[in-house]
């Protein structure tokens, strides 16, 4: 992620492909969540990765959370 992030800070277009949450999250600046083939939401990162287009998107209760010490949401699945 280090040299994702450096060829986008001089920038680069740098477009990442992933489905840990987490990652996305603490990494990317912008995200798309796809549903069913279309784009659900897309925008920055702390715009799109929300509870309500989650719990949307994956059927169950997704909690997104801002912690103490961090500068990214954490996502917390349902159990």
């Amino acid at each position: 992620m280090r040299i994702a992030r450096t060829r986008a800070d001089a920038g680069c277009a740098v477009v990442v492909v992933m489905h840990d949450l987490g990652l996305a999250a603490a990494y990317g600046d912008r995200a798309v969540i796809l549903c069913e083939g279309r784009v659900h939401s897309n925008g920055p990162t702390r715009d799109v990765i929300t509870s309500g287009a989650l719990s949307e998107v994956y059927g169950l209760p997704v909690t997104v959370i801002d912690l103490p010490g961090t500068t990214h949401p954490v996502v917390v699945p349902a159990r």
